[in-house]
């Protein structure tokens, strides 16, 4: 059984069924995700990834639609007892999930740990307790963990991405002129980040372009009123390699933009209640994951109440017109993403679900 709840978590949830089909054909995969994990050939009893929410706020609001989601998966996962139950990322949802699992005997593993180390330690015991086995994507948290919870087993698989920019057709140019535009991949991200990017376009030179790049028809309606921008659906990856920078919110498009060597800056608002609490619990200095592993700033940040669009604005003409600048961001990307363990990584992280479950 697996579970997925956002469109990352979707694609290399995707990706590890096929590499897990690939190595035991027999494998039955059933649960909850999204259309890729369904394309992958999993059994989508329920689409998680048209409910993705940000924020404690939105989360509150949804609550009542989350617990029903939560126990109706629970009873089947009690009524179908599988080998094992695969949970991606998600951890609001799938950290709850994880303790009743453990409490009728189903093996938990958990593929793309949550990012304790930045705003919940305390929650390493928990896991300590609940999982059977984390596989995770960044070298540093299997020291981390090793340091929080001492019996936990832990295995560093790389990072997934790693296989996607090995399997894409490179080549593709940069336009010196090409500015993509990412305000994120859920409803509520876009409504606060995008207001910020356009007044960014409004303050750029005549001579620069702009691409935004949505996850979907009713995101790309979010942002289709800026006569400068184009938007386009399903084509980051493709856009990355194009354009000289990107203006990206925080999350896994960092990561991807970091594989492709796009220089970027990182722009971040979320309602005040979740920024003020957030800001309570976060233990890292950056948001931006590359800054994270590099452990200093390469990417700028503008986040909260410093994501004015006069400032970005003058960052990102510096970045355009600067080729000394970009070329050493450029240079720190590629460093970080040399960290992180090649290509291969759901294939790794396969070939231990199956050990786990008695098939070597």
């Amino acid at each position: 059984m697996f579970i997925a709840g956002e469109a990352s978590g979707d694609a290399h949830a995707a990706d590890l069924i096929t590499a897990l089909r690939a190595q035991a054909p027999d494998v039955i995969v059933f649960g909850a995700g999204g259309p890729k994990m369904k394309a992958a050939g999993m059994e989508l009893l329920l689409d998680l990834t048209e409910h993705a929410v940000v924020g404690l706020v939105e989360v509150l609001k949804n609550y009542r639609k989350f617990r029903r989601i939560f126990w109706d998966l629970v009873r089947e996962a009690e009524k179908r007892k599988p080998d094992a139950v695969v949970l991606v990322d998600f951890p609001g949802f799938n950290l709850r999930f994880a303790a009743q699992m453990k409490q009728r005997g189903i093996k938990v593993i958990y593929y793309i740990s949550p990012q304790l180390w930045a705003w919940h330690a305390s929650r390493a015991k928990q896991i300590e307790r609940d999982v059977d086995l984390m596989l995770v994507i960044f070298p540093f948290e299997k020291e981390w963990y090793a340091k929080h919870a001492p019996k936990l087993r832990v295995e560093f698989v790389g990072h997934p991405f790693a296989e996607t920019v090995k399997n894409e057709v490179g080549g593709i140019k940069r336009e010196k002129k090409l500015v993509l535009l990412m305000p994120g991949s859920r409803e509520r991200e876009v409504a606060k980040i995008w207001p910020i990017m356009s007044q960014v376009v409004d303050r750029m030179p005549a001579d620069v372009t702009f691409i935004a790049a949505a996850v979907n028809k009713e995101m790309a309606e979010m942002m289709m009123y800026h006569p400068r921008v184009e938007v386009e659906v399903g084509k980051a990856h493709e856009l990355m390699q194009r354009a000289a920078l990107a203006i990206t919110a925080s999350g896994t498009a960092t990561m991807e933009c970091a594989f492709y060597k796009c220089p970027m800056i990182v722009v971040y608002k979320v309602n005040w209640l979740t920024y003020i609490v957030g800001s309570m619990v976060v233990t890292v200095n950056w948001l931006a994951m590359p800054n994270v592993i590099a452990n200093r700033a390469i990417i700028p940040e503008f986040i909260q109440e410093d994501a004015k669009p006069g400032r970005i604005a003058i960052i990102a003409r510096a970045l355009l017109e600067d080729d000394g600048t970009a070329e050493m961001m450029q240079y720190e990307l590629s460093k970080v993403v040399a960290t992180l363990g090649g290509a291969g990584a759901s294939e790794r992280a396969a070939r231990l679900i199956l050990a786990t479950n008695g098939h070597e």
